[in-house]
């Protein structure tokens, strides 16, 4: 089965400053923000010319295993659709790669995965269009 990748959907990183950090992306490279927590717990920045995204974030509670000071919170993989990328988990269920299957964040569809050493991976789909 072909994997339904279609690129990178974003770079998630964790900071010490959220506002600090996204201050410092705006200057030297040009991202503009397009999101955020109200409670600033994270800022979703974007580079439009290459659609280039990247979320800092500050994490309340560290996932187990997670190395102290980490600042790659996870890589995102973009998928065409939600369908698909159920499609695609319930292959790799059936290939025995364990993940608690696709959920909503953020009204994307997300599944979630950890690579043999630890590293968050998620595939993420668009949000569905009323």
């Amino acid at each position: 089965m072909d994997t339904p990748l279609l690129g990178v959907s974003h770079l998630q990183l964790q900071v010490s400053d959220v506002a600090v950090s996204a201050d410092w992306y705006t200057t030297v490279l040009g991202l503009e923000q397009f999101g955020a927590a109200a409670d600033g717990s994270y800022i979703a920045l974007q580079h439009r010319p290459s659609h280039v995204v990247v979320v800092l974030s500050r994490r309340a509670r560290p996932w187990p295993g997670d190395a102290p000071g980490e600042p790659l919170d996870h890589l995102a993989f973009a998928v065409p659709d939600g369908d698909t990328l159920r499609l695609w988990a319930d292959h790799l269920a059936e290939v025995g790669i364990e993940h608690p299957g696709v959920v909503l964040e953020l009204g994307k569809p997300s599944l979630q995965l950890r690579d043999p050493d630890g590293i968050s991976i998620e595939l993420v789909a668009p949000a569905s269009r009323p």
